[in-house]
């Protein structure tokens, strides 16, 4: 080693030689830390967390050509394409550790209502039901353990005429996904046998306590109206399920809905027959031949139902979740004792409920011990808190006026529609729901039709399409506006009339079923242990501190292990308040 270059009154000093004794001191070697983790003694309590987490939309499109079935004549003019998508499987349990994709598969049921080349046997307007299967990998990030379920409707459906005997559909639909993960976190209570001070604070947790799935089976007849004539098929039928009030407790789960059943079918005419033109070879001429003596009706109902769900236990519950799978529902034109033609509504609802329950729990967040070295871990656990349920209606009224090339509007004949598009937000004190309704409606003219080419005399028919948008406020006074909120649109009622031969007017009341969540994380203390160093460990019995802006009694406590009753005692402080500057005498 070379001399250093340190000089010392006027001579070199190395380090073999002429090193003061003050210089020989020994340099202190590191304390060593030793960890021995708390195994005996440390009381531990499980608390059921649900973790609730709302999975981004994917769309699937669909496209295929359809063929006109040979039973049916030559297509003209499509008027309107109507779908309803059925998931085989809504839902899903127990995702594997592997898994990366979620498989869809389903087929969407078509209704289309065109115009024929010409008309005859089968009357004006046509109906044709068609099937599209599809099955798509949803690649998603799942957690294992967790359960998902299902939800898709047609967004959008477009159509393209190819020919008299075939036409192309683009289907697109929207799939969204709820996915439930519960899990026992164990939460850190304290030691047995030992002074641990704890600081703790107060969380509200939701958990899903039940989760119960309940099969209603459904057969009613429908009343027409009187003087409505004797129906002979059914065209096209739209069927959607409305909640209108549920309520869980006890045993049990009492909802209340209504199946909303919009109808368009053919019936014959007031005698049942055509009118004869006295034409020489015009009795030959049948009603079926001809296309007379029919018409297009309209019907809408409401079957009121009642559901009651038995819960394997009993409890309070904080809140629930009703969704509700119609898809099994069909009307069917049967006769029924009397041998009265009637329409009958069939098939089953599957309805799934969702039970919450919110637990306030003390969390330790801070923890010390006065005369030992206590270290300890801290993980988040992700939790979501349930604010609040709420329901609220909205109305929309347009006036619509008709650009048709098809001649003036003397009746709207069908009128029907679906929800496009919504968003929910959390504001304070109250939940804004917006979104886009879009509504359709088949018109009768009696102008510029040509008899034979999809007309009944002069009738002709034409179709109207309009975007409306609408908006919902509901009341919610505990919300912050930091919640996330989700929201189940309902089409609670739909009708059009007729102002003028150019202005039609279209009404809709809007259902919003919606519930509010928060964020509520929270630390869960995790491998408890004290820390030891070799060597004394010197600690001063009383000390002076002066406090500054960021203190609070607890972390002076913590620095000086010492407790907050103590600090307090000693300086007199009654309310416990502390101020910047301020003097305080500590005892360990």
């Amino acid at each position: 080693m070379q001399a250093a270059g340190l000089k010392e009154r006027g001579h070199t000093m190395t380090y073999e030689k002429d090193i003061p004794d003050f210089a020989l001191v020994p340099a202190k070697e590191p304390e060593e830390r030793i960890l021995i983790p708390i195994t005996q003694g440390a009381v531990y309590c499980p608390v059921q967390v649900t973790n609730i987490t709302e999975k981004p939309k994917t769309v699937i499109t669909l496209e295929e050509d359809v063929l006109v079935p040979d039973t049916r004549p030559d297509l003209r003019e499509i008027l309107l394409i109507t779908g309803k998508v059925r998931l085989s499987n809504r839902e899903i349990d127990q995702m594997a550790k592997n898994e990366d994709s979620v498989s869809l598969t389903g087929d969407v049921d078509l209704q289309t209502l065109y115009i024929p080349e010409k008309g005859g046997v089968h009357g004006p307007v046509i109906s044709i039901s068609s099937r599209l299967p599809f099955r798509e990998q949803w690649h998603i990030s799942l957690e294992p353990g967790a359960s998902m379920l299902l939800e898709a409707n047609v967004e959008k459906i477009d159509w393209m005429v190819i020919n008299e005997r075939k036409y192309r559909v683009k289907v697109t639909l929207g799939i969204r996904a709820s996915q439930y993960q519960d899990c026992k976190v164990q939460l850190f209570e304290g030691l047995t046998e030992e002074n641990l001070q704890t600081l703790r604070e107060t969380v509200e947790i939701t958990s899903v306590a039940l989760r119960k799935k309940d099969v209603l089976s459904v057969r009613e007849d429908l009343e027409k109206k009187d003087g409505d004539a004797a129906p002979e098929n059914i065209l096209m039928q739209h069927i959607s399920i409305v909640e209108n009030y549920k309520q869980a407790a006890g045993e049990k789960v009492v909802i209340n809905g209504f199946i909303c059943v919009n109808l368009l079918y053919r019936a014959a005419g007031t005698d049942g027959t055509a009118e004869s033109s006295g034409m020489p070879g015009d009795e030959a001429m049948t009603r079926e031949e001809k296309g007379g003596g029919m018409q297009l009706c309209h019907l809408q109902d409401r079957v009121e139902f009642t559901q009651f769900i038995p819960l394997s236990q009993p409890g309070q519950w904080s809140g629930s979740n009703v969704c509700f799978d119609g898809g099994d529902l069909k009307v069917k034109l049967v006769q029924n004792e009397e041998g009265e033609d009637v329409f009958r509504l069939e098939g089953d609802i599957t309805t799934w409920v969702t039970l919450y329950r919110n637990v306030e729990k003390e969390i330790i967040v801070d923890g010390y011990h006065k005369e030992k070295n206590f270290v300890c871990d801290f993980e988040e656990a992700s939790c979501r808190t349930l604010v609040g349920t709420a329901a609220g209606e909205s109305t929309v009224r347009e006036i619509i006026s008709l650009e048709s090339p098809h001649g003036d509007a003397e009746e709207v004949m069908y009128v029907t529609g679906e929800i496009l598009s919504s968003e929910s937000r959390a504001e304070t004190g109250k939940i804004i729901t917006e979104g886009i309704l879009c509504g359709k409606m088949i018109c009768r003219s009696t102008a510029g039709g040509e008899t034979g080419a999809g007309s009944a005399g002069t009738d002709t028919f034409f179709a109207v399409s309009r975007d409306l948008p609408f908006r919902c406020v509901t009341a919610l006074p505990q919300l912050t506006g930091n919640e996330t909120v989700t929201a189940r649109i309902y089409l609670k009622d739909l009708w059009a009339e007729k102002i003028s031969s150019r202005q039609l007017e279209l009404n809709a009341a809007v259902m919003v079923c919606s519930e509010a969540m928060r964020q509520a994380p929270f630390p869960v203390l995790k491998n408890p242990a004290f820390e030891e160093t070799r060597g004394d460990r010197h600690s001063r019995p009383m000390a002076v501190y002066i406090t500054r802006p960021e203190d609070t009694l607890w972390s002076i406590a913590k620095r000086f292990q010492s407790t907050v009753d103590t600090i307090c005692q000693i300086n007199q402080m009654e309310e416990g308040i502390l101020r910047p500057g301020q003097k305080l005498l500590i005892l360990r």
